[in-house]
C-alpha cells in the first residue's frame, strides 16, 4: 500500500514536493529526512485507506499492526 509524505517549510526555507513511498517504514525514513531539513508539519497519507498520521501517529499505528490479538 503507498504512502504520500508531504510537509510544510518553516520560514525562509524551499518548498519539498510529496513523495510516494510503497511502505510505511520507507514513509518514516523520508518523513524523518524532511524534519532534519527543517521541513515541518510532517503528514503521512496511507493511500490504502485515507487515514492521515504525523510521524508519530504512524510509529504508533505500526506498532498497533505488529501486536497480535
Amino acid at each position: 500500500m503507498p504512502f504520500i509524505v508531504n510537509s510544510s517549510p518553516g520560514a525562509g526555507l524551499r518548498f519539498e514536493p510529496s513523495a510516494t513511498l510503497p511502505d510505511a517504514k520507507s514513509a518514516l525514513g523520508w518523513a524523518a529526512g524532511l524534519e532534519r531539513r527543517g521541513m515541518r508539519l510532517i503528514r503521512i497519507r496511507d493511500t490504502s485507506t485515507g487515514n492521515v498520521f504525523d510521524e508519530r501517529g504512524l510509529r504508533e499505528e505500526i506498532k498497533r499492526m505488529q501486536t497480535p490479538a
